[in-house]
């Protein structure tokens, strides 16, 4: 190993060059062999199954590399917003070519093969000027690496990322190949889709959350009055997909019997309501204004006696002119709740984690009030046909061509093949995790033709009924109760720290832009030494704005996305060379943040001076 890359590794990446160390003192004979070629340049080739494969070409690797590069360059617009990860680096001639035709993008390397990563180091040199842009370098010397290597890439998000792989490596190391990309597409999916739902919620959890104290203080927690009431009782999970249809006389029995508490969740409410079948609760969180839609039935009926459990982040317009009883549950994505409210006796508020359907967190609910047994109904997780909901609901669509052609193949409850999407398939992903780490929890999945749910056992629910719910259980009163006593006293002391939170906050905002203006006239008097100065200066009154109670509260959460974006481009920014170039970044940057910031300030405030008439009149 070059003297450069030891002092690189141990500076940079200590571990892996102890783990580099250990594999140079393993005599095994290596499957990894060096070799010369026509134009005199280096290849590896690699003995597997029998037979050689070449890393790189064994005429001239250098022209090999050039054309790698004179591809990517034909697909893909590269710029300095662009973020390349190589996988598979073999001698590197690629990577050489590629730093010298765009030499400001930065990039990273990803081996898969700790023994070609060896080779790789005897013939280059990290500190040259080629690897100057080298955000990352990794070798997979145990499975867990990748894992790792993803959850720091994806702090790139923001920026268009390319994987280029050696062609050979396809080939050359199959298994690792396909498991890194399948994996990668994975956890790029998953981000993007947590970055999209928060951007497009970011604001109205919080604002909900706000709006609905009111209702919040004058409800019954269900979780705070119920919890684990409920052993030896069974739970129905009743969503819209389109089984329903045929479960419906089924759990109409159940209903007329008490064999077991009925729950809807999301549209479900409607198809049970269509076919005159009561709900013991209908189950919501979602904070759309679109939600109310899925209660507009019971408003214009004026149906009084189906009860809702409202998560307290929920759409606030679907909480309006409700006419049956309501209760809540705290979400994870309601600070408002978290900073202002505290159980009477002292004890912590059991909170239900945000999830990407109602049905995964309504699964927490039922599991949090005891019950025994938990079926799913109606849970298809896929299309049946060109069908995605049951009947009755009035803003049902049948699949359209282009969903049909874009969906996802997955197995059902028998076996065979269903169309999913990739919303469906996200559902399905997260109630196999709660149901892993919910402990004994008993799920049963009734779904007729719908997608397999690891962790649970498929049964008919008519079989269900014959074994399983054998005699009357439902206490028609079992929602009785007053609405939750929180500690008035803690409410009144947090109300009164958040106002002097906000006079700090507003002053903040001033120091802050103060100081912005100060870094752009010295930048523009080229006063360097003076901008390294205010930069510090800078940071701290950032520190201040993630330690201020008003910015924590309501301001952060609202701005989530753009907070991720400036904190991870920290890095980038100062290392940045230019000076000059990194005032501009740097203002620009964080004046951005701090204007939508004051904006939602200045917008919140109304909702928040109601709110606070709500805690005083508690």
């Amino acid at each position: 190993m070059l003297i450069d890359n030891i002092v690189f590794l141990k500076e940079n990446s200590p571990i892996l060059y102890e783990e580099l160390k250990k594999s140079e003192e393993n005599t095994n004979e290596s499957k990894v062999i060096l070799e010369d070629t026509k134009t005199s340049d280096k290849t590896l080739k690699i003995e597997k199954d029998n037979s050689m494969i070449y890393l790189h070409s064994k005429y001239n690797p250098l022209r090999e590399a050039e054309s790698i590069i004179d591809n990517l360059g034909e697909r893909e617009n590269i710029d300095e917003d662009t973020y390349v990860i190589f996988y598979g680096i073999g001698l590197g001639y690629h990577i050489n070519v590629f730093a010298g035709r765009y030499p400001d993008v930065e990039f990273s390397i990803y081996e898969p093969s700790i023994e070609v990563f060896c080779h790789f180091l005897e013939y280059n040199n990290l500190k040259s000027n080629s690897y100057r842009k080298l955000d990352l370098v990794q070798c997979e010397y145990n499975p867990k690496i990748m894992e790792d290597f993803f959850k720091t890439i994806i702090k790139k998000i923001d920026k268009k990322i390319i994987i280029i792989d050696l062609p050979s490596y396809s080939s050359a190391f199959k298994e690792n190949h396909e498991i890194f990309f399948k994996r990668f597409k994975e956890v790029l999916t998953n981000e993007r889709k947590s970055l999209h739902t928060d951007y497009a919620f970011q604001k109205r959890w919080i604002i909900n959350s706000m709006k609905n104290l009111k209702e919040v203080l004058s409800t019954p927690n269900i979780i705070l009055e119920k919890k684990g009431e409920f052993k030896g009782k069974t739970a129905v999970l009743v969503a819209a997909g389109p089984s329903l249809n045929d479960e419906i006389e089924n759990i109409r029995y159940i209903k007329d019997n008490g064999l077991a508490y009925i729950f809807s969740v999301g549209s479900a409410v409607n198809t049970l309501i269509y076919n005159n079948i009561y709900p013991d609760a209908a189950c919501t969180y979602d904070p759309a204004a679109f939600n109310q839609n899925v209660f507009k039935t019971i408003k214009d009926k004026n149906i009084c006696n189906v009860p809702m459990i409202f998560g307290s982040s929920v759409g606030y317009e679907t909480l309006e002119n409700y006419p049956g009883e309501k209760y809540h549950m705290i979400t994870s994505q309601d600070t408002v709740a978290g900073y202002f409210l505290k159980n009477e006796t002292g004890g912590a508020i059991s909170i239900i984690q945000d999830a990407p359907s109602i049905a995964v967190v309504t699964l927490q609910l039922l599991y949090t009030l005891g019950f025994d047994n938990i079926l799913l109904v109606g849970q298809n997780l896929g299309y049946r046909g060109k069908e995605r909901y049951s009947e009755g609901i009035s803003y049902n669509k049948e699949l359209t061509d282009d969903e049909i052609s874009n969906g996802l193949w997955v197995k059902d409850v028998y076996g065979n093949e269903i169309l999913t999407n990739e919303g469906f398939n996200s559902m399905r992903h997260q109630m196999e995790i709660y149901i892993k780490i919910l402990p004994n929890i008993n799920v049963i999945n009734t779904t007729k033709g719908g997608a397999q749910i690891e962790g649970t056992e498929f049964k008919e629910l008519k079989d269900v009924i014959e074994t399983v719910l054998d005699k009357k259980t439902v206490d028609k009163n079992w929602l009785n109760g007053n609405k939750t006593s929180y500690d008035k006293e803690y409410m009144e002391f947090q109300a009164k720290s958040m106002d002097k939170s906000y006079e700090k906050a507003l002053k903040i905002n001033k120091e802050y832009k103060l100081i912005l203006t100060k870094i752009e006239k010295a930048i523009n008097n080229r006063n360097y030494t003076q901008t390294e100065n205010l930069y510090i200066k800078l940071d701290k009154e950032l520190r201040r704005i993630e330690n201020n109670d008003f910015y924590k509260t309501f301001i952060l959460p609202m701005n989530r996305v753009q907070y991720k974006v400036l904190a991870n481009s920290i890095d980038s920014l100062n290392e940045e060379k230019n000076p000059y170039e990194k005032g501009k970044r740097i203002v620009n940057s964080f004046r951005g943040f701090i204007g939508i910031c004051t904006a939602d300030i200045e917008m919140i405030k109304p909702i928040y001076d109601e709110m606070k008439k709500y805690i005083n009149e508690f």
